[in-house]
């Protein structure tokens, strides 16, 4: 079988018999892939570390027809601030479900590879939950469905001053005259001027915008009703934070 190698962020593992674990990466020049890592979870198994959930590491693979298997495997950064807090370990998890279902097998996309490094390394730096919508909003645009927040997404016209009005089925925000038509949901000025600022700046930036609790309730709420219509179910690492009693995610 043809051998190749690969960085790769590890999406999520499952331990099968035998100390054998199936996992699913997130690779620079491949995109997904499907990988089996045989005796991987004995103690003696030098590829042990390089396939914990969310380790950035470099792999030899070989080709399989459906599965590839892990020849080799060298970690390069494991986040180690992430591993030891549950919130983050939970963010950690929304990022990296967020970019397994909504990629295919074997489809680079490298803007979204390094925005899920960039996501995870800054875990622990900054305001997560912030971080978290600005992943949500750049992730968006990586796999070409950002939503349009600043021009009616039904008609294209220039929004106006009044209540936004955002409809996750038409794309983003929409002009009063065309929300009839759509199923809404009513933002303050003050969300969409966050929402607008966080798809432009810098993720390691989010620290410089100071926003209300009920500010960010509104933006978690909008774009999850995105995600998910694109999505067509809840990913399970929001059910998990929900679960947590979290106010945050």
């Amino acid at each position: 079988m043809p051998s190749y190698r690969a960085d790769a962020v590890v999406l999520r593992t499952r331990e099968l018999n035998e100390g054998n674990g199936l996992l699913i990466l997130f690779s620079r020049s491949y995109g997904k892939i499907r990988a089996m890592a045989y005796g991987v979870a004995k103690p003696g198994s030098r590829k042990r570390g390089a396939v914990q959930p969310f380790c950035y590491s470099d792999f030899l693979l070989s080709r399989g027809r459906e599965w590839d298997t892990v020849s080799q495997g060298e970690t390069r950064e494991m986040f180690l601030r992430i591993r030891d807090d549950l919130d983050l370990l939970s963010y950690a998890s929304h990022f990296s479900e967020l970019v397994d279902v909504f990629t295919p097998v074997n489809e680079p996309n490298e803007p979204l590879f390094h925005l899920l490094l960039t996501g995870l390394s800054l875990l622990g730096g900054v305001d997560s939950e912030l971080l978290a919508r600005s992943f949500e909003l750049r992730a968006f645009a990586c796999l070409g469905f950002r939503p349009e927040l600043d021009h009616c997404a039904v008609c294209g016209t220039a929004m106006a001053d009044g209540p936004p009005a955002f409809a996750a089925g038409a794309g983003g925000v929409v002009c009063r005259e065309c929300a009839p038509g759509c199923r809404t949901l009513y933002l303050s000025r003050q969300a969409l001027a966050v929402m607008r600022q966080l798809a432009r700046l810098p993720p390691a930036r989010v620290d410089l915008l100071k926003v209300a609790d009920n500010t960010r309730r509104e933006i978690k709420t909008a774009l999850r009703q995105f995600w998910e219509y694109h999505l067509e179910h809840r990913a399970r690492s929001l059910v998990f934070l929900e679960d947590l009693g979290k106010p945050r995610a």
